[in-house]
């Protein structure tokens, strides 16, 4: 399952980066950059499915209710996770 949950991640990934890049590329003028935020939408969506899949897991492995693992938690820790993905990629490729 968690194979098929990251494949569903990479592929929505791949789908939006591809769609994006032309986008990124034209506002923002820098093709480093346009790449750096495409590779970080690919990146952020598999650590997505997996936050998604895996916190609910977490939370009933310490008894407690699988769907407080979900929601605005989960949510929360996608975002962060995201951001951090992106400032990374963005100053590696010296976008920022």
């Amino acid at each position: 399952m968690l194979a098929s949950e990251l494949a569903t991640g990479l592929l929505i990934g791949i789908v939006l980066a591809g769609l994006f890049l032309p986008f990124a590329f034209m506002v923002g003028g820098d093709l480093r950059l346009a790449c750096a935020i495409s590779l970080a939408l690919v990146v952020s969506c598999a650590t997505a499915t997996l936050v998604a899949l895996g916190l609910p897991h977490v939370f009933a492995r310490f008894g407690k209710d699988p769907a407080l693992g979900s929601g605005p938690l989960a949510t929360v820790i996608q975002d962060l996770l995201s951001l951090g993905v992106y400032f990374a990629l963005a100053i590696s490729v010296g976008g920022v």
